[in-house]
């Protein structure tokens, strides 16, 4: 597999720390957090990529370090949350208005979006120190945020988005939380941190609890990544870390005599690429397969041999894939049926990525 470069977009002199995507029925918008405190939305296309919006920079005092969008609202509505070192998180929304643009094809043309901005929703307040990462249950009704404060903030919102009340602060990490993910099909939340560990939450009685603790990393685990699986009992979770390991760890059961404590494994260490901290990793839901990136500017892709094995190959990497500068974030993008794999790092740039079996 040889992976090549489909398009290099310099956005910003500053880190491009968090990149979030979403389609709606007339648009590819990827979302670009940095540290210049501007929120930019590209619109990706087969045929070329467009800046659609900036988002206020006098919003935040400080970098923005992430960035996500809300899943399942409604066609006509795309909703963002941002969160920033100056310990709060923006939610902007913007009404999706369609038109058919004539030149794009002869049979009548391509629906587009209409030219407008986001506009601010609300501001959420309440951790003491940097927001790390936002993250949106899958069924956009919670949304999870966590901070160097070592905490991890759950709030519940409406269907608007507009309102938001913090329904569970979660403490158990003993050093600066850096990444929540959500489970794509369940409400199970995973937290990485600081202090080398990755922690699952479910609710019980109308509250969060910590259903389990993956240890086994030799540094600060910087990101996680579920596999999509609607089935409740086979659930698997990727993490990277500063000890330069790509670790899959596997639900086993639920230990009913343990208070609904869950049993995971650590059921692979993936092949060595990197060589020093892995910053960023994600699962694909199209093709199940993982990309990871970081400090060395490395960005890998793996395969498993047999889905489900837990044996796993390299099928790709490409070094420098930003120049000398560190890559900060890989998402992968389904443009039109196509899988893509964007990229954001120290260079202020966000590269997207061709990639052939």
């Amino acid at each position: 597999m040889s992976i090549t470069l489909a398009k290099g977009i310099k956005l910003q002199n500053d880190k491009t720390w968090s990149l979030d995507y979403k389609r709606t029925p007339s648009a590819n918008l990827l979302a670009v957090a940095s540290t210049d405190r501007k929120i930019k939305i590209l619109n990706i296309k087969p045929n070329g990529t467009k800046l659609d919006d900036v988002l206020d920079g006098t919003v935040h005092r400080k970098a923005v370090r992430s960035v996500a969008w809300r899943p399942n609202t409604d066609i006509n509505t795309v909703t963002l949350a941002a969160g920033s070192f100056d310990a709060t998180v923006s939610i902007w929304t913007k009404d999706i208005v369609s038109h058919v643009d004539g030149d794009d094809d002869e049979e009548g043309g391509e629906e587009q979006d209409e030219e407008s901005e986001m506009d601010l929703l609300a501001i959420i307040e309440g951790h003491e120190n940097e927001v790390k990462c936002v993250a949106w249950s899958q069924d956009g009704m919670l949304l999870a945020t966590c901070s160097r404060d070592k905490s991890v903030w759950i709030w519940e919102t409406d269907e608007m988005g507009e309102e938001y009340e913090c329904v569970s602060v979660l403490q158990e990490h003993s050093q600066d939380v850096k990444h929540v993910v959500w489970h794509p099909s369940m409400n199970l939340l995973a937290s990485s941190s600081y202090d080398d560990t990755i922690r699952l939450w479910k609710e019980y009685d109308d509250d969060w609890e910590c259903v389990a603790v993956l240890t086994g990393h030799e540094g600060t685990v910087w990101s996680s990544d579920f596999e999509t699986s609607d089935n409740e009992q086979d659930i698997r979770l990727v993490s990277v870390s500063d000890d330069s390991t790509v670790r899959i760890w596997k639900y086993v059961e639920e230990d009913d005599e343990n208070d609904g404590q869950q049993v995971w494994i650590c059921q692979s260490t993936l092949p060595k690429v990197h060589w020093n901290q892995v910053y960023s990793v994600a699962w694909s839901p199209m093709s199940g397969m993982i990309a990871t990136s970081g400090s060395d500017g490395t960005l890998a892709i793996y395969k498993e041999t047999v889905k489900g094995s837990g044996s796993w190959e390299v099928v790709a990497q490409k070094q420098l894939c930003h120049g000398v500068y560190e890559v900060n974030i890989v998402k992968w993008i389904d443009v039109d049926g196509q899988e893509l794999i964007a990229t954001g790092g120290d260079d202020g740039s966000v590269n997207v990525w061709n990639f052939n079996i």
